[in-house]
């Protein structure tokens, strides 16, 4: 297949890409930085600064739509939440108008979203069936992105909807920016530690991305996180055990409050999110709980 693929330079985009090119698949990638994103991404990547360089009569067999801001790059003020906006749901409109303005549709978009969508939940059990719990800037922001890919299934595109945990790697995310800390010895719980950490293994963030581009039949909308979310304090805990450091330092709310502003709602609430759809159709997670997935990333 010919791919194209928005933020195929960041951390998921490059496992994604190494992944799609073990397959045999030929990628086009689109990056505002052609030259640099050139270095980390597979050999015979053609990359593209703008979808305008794709001519009408192209043949793109498949599309996944990774690109988006950061949403821990700083304060979200109105311009950093009006970028977060374009960053996400501008470009998948973008992508829509590729689609409609192709010859010949792709048989597949697979876009992003993430698990932002059902708000700050608690400690209800969540799965695609549940709706948003608190429609906070999270739910606003996924909401806006996904219902800006939906127009493509009107156009004979089968369509995923990947509603993303917290993916685990040590060459990006969360996780890269935590070992060093953590290490040291300086890892801190975030509040209180109730809020709930819906997360999935890198591997297996691709494994799932790979299965809705490659298979037909499967559409419709996917929690991409692992079967067993755990606490904040679970996971500060299980971290530092792995590391063998102490694990007694806090990040006080209302510090976090002061600090980040409406930011600091991503640290201090949670969702506690189930695959259900991937588990019935059978998905096998290679990394189902965070001890297996730790003890791959970091060593036991």
């Amino acid at each position: 297949m010919k791919i194209l693929l928005t933020g195929g330079s960041g951390f998921i985009g490059r496992h994604l890409c190494r992944r799609l090119v073990a397959h045999g698949h030929q990628l086009i990638v689109l990056t505002r930085k052609p030259r640099r994103s050139a270095r980390g991404l597979p050999e015979g990547t053609r990359l593209l600064s703008s979808l305008d360089e794709i001519a009408d009569d192209e043949v793109i067999d498949g599309i996944v739509n990774l690109a988006g801001e950061s949403l821990f790059a700083g304060r979200w003020t109105r311009r950093r939440k009006e970028t977060l906006f374009a960053s996400r749901v501008g470009v998948t409109e973008d992508i829509v108008s590729l689609v409609s303005r192709l010859e010949r549709k792709p048989a597949v978009l697979v876009s992003g979203s993430a698990v932002g969508f059902y708000g700050d939940a608690g400690n209800a059990e969540l799965t695609e069936d549940s709706p948003a719990r608190k429609k906070d800037f999270g739910y606003r922001l996924c909401d806006a992105w996904e219902q800006a890919a939906r127009p493509v299934s009107r156009q004979g595109v089968r369509l995923c909807l990947i509603r993303t945990g917290i993916v685990l790697g040590r060459d990006g995310g969360m996780l890269k920016q935590l070992l060093p800390l953590y290490k040291l010895g300086l890892g801190a719980k975030m509040g209180e530690g109730n809020q709930w950490l819906s997360w999935v293994h890198i591997d297996d963030m691709v494994a799932i991305l790979v299965r809705a581009l490659e298979t037909p039949g499967i559409e419709g909308l996917f929690n991409a996180c692992a079967p067993a979310p755990v606490t904040q304090s679970e996971f500060h805990r299980k971290l530092g055990g792995k590391l063998h450091r102490p694990v007694m330092l806090k990040v006080p709310a209302t510090a976090l409050r002061i600090g980040l502003g409406e930011l600091s709602g991503m640290l201090l609430g949670g969702q506690r999110v189930y695959p259900r759809r991937l588990e019935q159709q059978g998905f096998i997670f290679r990394y189902p709980d965070l001890d297996s997935a730790l003890d791959h990333l970091i060593g036991k």
